[in-house]
């Protein structure tokens, strides 16, 4: 098993616990991590479907009493991540006499993870959080770094905290499940942490692609461990985005408002942020701030997206921004990573 600590400060510290079957296991592991046996695990029919009784199984197997675990499902899907779904579980966990004490599980991918992680900070101000991300997205990205939010009709993750939780268990194993979407969804990340910090990654990334496409485990547990590496040594040093932790928002501020534009329907986060990574890359070619080379490389890997998204994304760059004129920078772009062999 690979641990990652993360140590936000000195008294606040959890590790991010990655190991193929980790689930079947868990009960034991949670044993360990939680202090109250009291737990609400929160996820989605589908997620449920697949992990429910198994989660179950293993915290049995751990030694926890069943009758002192609830399980709640919300709908799968971005429109959910909304303050209704939010209020509609803070109904169930006074229904439930959750206090301080209780522990809450997010069960399932990105708006499980940021659904559950804000009504963790906000229901009594904080209860203890774990996060098992099932989906490729959540585990090398949004189970990551503390951010927690919900939506708004007019701006995505508008309404949010920054809170840490007891622990993260990663089982690769269960990406298996996942259809070819969900995969590239979190590649797409990857590829985000990789421009930003790691040629060696963006390389070994085109090499393999087309063999994670195809959901090789050992390949994805190898991607898994690298993104998450990653991305945990740049929020340790800027764990509430002040200033270097902002670069992970690479793709993500164009993305975001794709998603608004689409209602958080019919484009998914994975294709928003690769379209915003596109877009982006463009309008800073077009300023000189970096490479020709570069930019080629990044069509190249995101060739696999649909053709008419591709296309949208060049006429998007080219012309038709629904955003206001961007103002120019007082200094280069913080990506691509300084070492990379693209000329900038």
């Amino acid at each position: 098993m690979k641990e990652i600590k993360v140590k936000i400060t000195e008294d606040k510290e959890y590790k991010v616990c990655i190991e193929k079957g980790i689930l079947i296991n868990l009960g034991e592991h949670l044993s360990k991590t939680i202090e109250n046996k009291r737990i609400i695990i929160i996820t989605n029919p589908l997620v449920n479907c697949f992990y429910g009784v198994k989660l179950l199984s293993s915290l049995k197997k751990g030694g926890f009493n069943l009758d002192l675990i609830d399980l709640i499902e919300i709908p799968d899907g971005e429109k959910y991540k909304s303050l209704s779904t939010a209020k509609y579980l803070y109904d169930e966990l006074l229904k439930r006499k959750a206090d301080r004490t209780t522990t809450l599980i997010a069960l399932g991918g990105g708006v499980i993870g940021d659904l559950t992680g804000f009504v963790a900070a906000t229901y009594m101000r904080g209860l203890p959080l774990v996060h098992i991300p099932t989906t490729l997205l959540a585990q090398v990205d949004s189970s990551i770094g503390g951010k927690v939010a919900v939506d708004h009709p007019l701006a995505k993750n508008i309404i949010g905290s920054f809170y840490q939780p007891k622990a993260v268990y990663t089982d690769p194993e269960v990406l298996q499940t996942l259809s070819d979407k969900d995969i590239k969804n979190g590649i797409v990340e990857a590829i985000k942490i990789a421009v930003i910090k790691s040629p060696a990654f963006f390389k070994w990334l085109e090499k393999n692609i087309n063999r994670l496409f195809k959901k090789h485990r050992d390949l994805l547990c190898e991607l898994v461990k690298e993104a998450v590496s990653l991305k945990v040594d740049i929020v340790l040093k800027d764990p509430r985005e002040r200033g270097l932790r902002k670069v992970l928002n690479f793709g993500h501020s164009i993305g975001h408002a794709l998603e608004v534009e689409a209602g958080y329907q019919d484009l998914s986060h994975g294709e928003a942020v690769a379209l915003g990574m596109l877009i982006e890359t463009k309008i800073a070619r077009n300023r000189g701030m970096c490479s020709e080379e570069f930019e080629v490389q990044i069509k190249q890997i995101l060739s696999f997206l649909p053709s008419s998204l591709l296309s949208s994304s060049a006429a998007s760059s080219s012309q038709s921004l629904p955003f206001p004129s961007l103002p120019s920078p007082p200094a280069p772009l913080p990506f691509p990573h300084p070492s990379l062999s693209f000329p900038r």
